[in-house]
């Protein structure tokens, strides 16, 4: 399967220094025909966890964006967008969504989490924009939390 670099901009960077942060190109195959066209995003699933978010977000702000209607399923993961949208249109939303919501705003690694509110590389504490449609779907359907070994020494001193 071909791998590419998360973010546009490291897109050429032979020497990108997080090699562990490149996701599968998106592979999309066109469904049905006539009025229930629809566009299946194949590799939703592994696009998702290579970005860590749930693959319900990208999939919602594709649908957000085109103005189509979109859906996520979780049992089988199948991603499916209304109408016919070709590889480069979804990749470009794609890119978009990854500068929005995965990539740091102050040094651009995609090293940021969902329910972490700064960037474990540089530690900058950025702002979401709360007219994105999307923004309040994330609220709404938060991410399970992973409970480690921080999160229950965290509770411990909150408790205390």
């Amino acid at each position: 399967m071909a791998m590419q670099n998360i973010g546009a901009g490291n897109s050429d960077d032979a020497f990108y220094r997080y090699e562990v942060y490149t996701m599968p190109r998106m592979l999309t195959k066109i469904e049905g025909r006539g009025n229930g066209i629809k566009s299946n995003v194949v590799n939703m699933v592994d696009i998702a966890k290579a970005l860590d978010r749930p693959a319900s977000y990208t999939t919602k702000y594709f649908g957000c964006e085109l103005g189509e209607q979109s859906k996520f399923d979780e049992k089988t993961g199948v991603a499916l967008v209304n109408g016919a949208h070709d590889t480069g249109k979804l990749d470009g939303l794609l890119e978009n969504f990854i500068k929005k919501f995965v990539q740091c705003y102050g040094c651009g690694n995609p090293e940021t989490q969902v329910l972490i509110t700064k960037c474990a590389a540089c530690g900058f504490v950025s702002d979401v924009n709360m007219r994105d449609k999307l923004t309040t779907f994330i609220i709404k359907n938060q991410p399970e939390q992973k409970k480690g070994r921080k999160d229950k020494k965290a509770m411990r001193r909150a408790e205390k």
